[in-house]
């Protein structure tokens, strides 16, 4: 993944390690190239930024490749037959995630709510063209932080019911779900979310200020179709950032640090426009409106009277996904999030509050790896993407209940799914990260449990 070098030019400019004021244009702008991974017949019609915010700003709709290709019957999303849109009923789970819920309820992923990883690979591949090694890595780490991996399944909102055998003392994993996965899936500063304390421990009920915040970045449309609305990556990061600030500012259990915070929250805010972007022959790479971005989050109304209708959340008619020849990828997603921490240095933050507003305390990289990395080092090669998917496997550990074995046994269950994707980084061999470090922050901690009939 060469074309992290991207981010080690654009994280070691001037936004944010001084020392490289000086470094000559032409290596930004070569990086930028390989980074984005432009065909050389765009790149002669268009002038690549030299500076972080810039590229950012400069980002289409398709994350790093720029789509260039437009297939109707490739793209087009059937929300017909066996694919159309259905409530879903009282016994079947909806969660904090926009793009899952739309799935099931189109029958993407099972309608239950509750999916194997060959059927999350098979479903996000369809609805989104999501990369199959993507979707199975994410399914895995759900699987055995959240889920039942003795059945091999998990939940993409509450608790997950008892399906065979039961999860035995929170045998790996409290089975939870990813409405109640604080800090090991789902994390504070959410794109339309409360942050789990600040809310009673619920972090998947849609909070409508936050929606009518980020909202509000696209445009100023107070139609209630929103077409006039446009929203991009850049947009969004800028979004992260102030709920980021207002996160700290308000929630006194603030945390950032484990793979959750640093990489699922940031990437969280990208895939709304990677995955949920339409795309038609004028726009290739895509564009998100108001109207599609209310679809898939299940918002009906116009600003000011917005109604946030829980769990019925839409794949819109009409509507077209990234091609099957850019499937967003693993290697994308690392890319992505370092991108917008590059554009925005202050996000990329290890630490949290102490247990009062604004009182948050920061850990540099080189304490948090034992010195393997640093802040200058972080974005140098492959260190980026290394350390983003180290920290999801190696804060495993920390997360899981059961024996040692049982423990063992899910860490290399995750790491089957993960290692493919590292393997061509050549990574490091990393020691332990010190997660002691942060247990001086109770957000770190905090781990609110769902009622067992919590389904939306």
């Amino acid at each position: 993944m060469h074309f992290s070098i991207l981010v080690a030019a654009m994280a070691a400019s001037a936004h944010a390690f001084p020392h490289m004021r000086d470094a000559s244009p032409d290596v930004f702008q070569k990086a930028a190239k390989l980074a984005a991974r432009v065909p050389p017949k765009l790149t002669a019609r268009q002038q690549i930024p030299t500076d972080p915010l810039g590229f950012s700003k400069a980002q289409t709709n398709c994350g790093p490749t720029p789509c260039v290709t437009f297939s109707e019957a490739d793209q087009l999303v059937s929300v017909t037959g066996q694919n159309a849109y259905a409530s879903p009923a009282p016994d079947e789970i909806r969660g904090p995630c926009p793009g899952l819920n739309a799935a099931a309820n189109h029958g993407y992923l099972p309608r239950s709510g509750i999916a194997s990883l060959e059927e999350t690979v098979a479903g996000l591949g369809a609805a989104y063209n999501m990369s199959p090694e993507l979707a199975a890595a994410l399914a895995a780490y759900a699987i055995a932080i959240d889920g039942n991996i003795v059945e091999g399944v998990w939940s993409i909102g509450g608790p997950l019911p008892q399906i065979g055998l039961p999860i035995v003392g929170g045998l790996i994993g409290n089975g939870q779900g990813l409405s109640y996965s604080h800090n090991n899936y789902e994390g504070d500063g959410s794109i339309a979310r409360d942050d789990a304390y600040t809310n009673n421990g619920d972090a998947h009920s849609l909070n409508l200020t936050k929606f009518e915040g980020v909202y509000a970045v696209g445009g100023d449309d107070q139609s209630e179709d929103g077409f006039g609305q446009r929203y991009t990556l850049d947009k969004f990061r800028a979004r992260f950032q102030r709920v980021q600030d207002e996160a700290i500012a308000d929630n006194p259990y603030y945390f950032t640090g484990a793979f959750s915070t640093i990489v699922v929250v940031p990437a969280a805010y990208n895939f709304v426009i990677n995955f949920m972007s339409n795309h038609s022959a004028a726009e290739p790479s895509g564009y998100l409106d108001g109207y599609n971005f209310k679809s898939f989050f299940g918002i009906t109304g116009s600003p000011g009277s917005f109604v946030w209708q829980r769990g019925q959340e839409r794949i819109p008619e009409d509507w077209y996904r990234r091609p099957s020849s850019n499937q967003y990828t693993a290697d994308d997603v690392a890319v992505d999030v370092g991108i917008g921490y590059a554009a925005y240095p202050s996000t990329l933050r290890i630490g949290g509050n102490t247990g009062t507003p604004n009182s948050f305390t920061g850990i540099s990289v080189e304490d948090f790896t034992g010195g393997v990395y640093n802040a200058g080092a972080l974005f140098q090669g492959n260190n980026f993407a290394c350390f983003a998917f180290s920290i999801a496997q190696q804060g495993l550990p920390d997360f899981l209940k059961g024996p040692l074995s049982a423990i063992n046994n899910a860490t290399a269950f995750v790491g089957k799914y993960f290692d493919p994707i590292t393997a061509p980084l050549q990574c490091p061999q990393l020691g332990q990260f010190d997660q002691g470090l942060f247990n001086s922050f109770p957000g770190y901690k905090y781990s609110p449990t769902g009622p067992a009939t919590n389904y939306l």
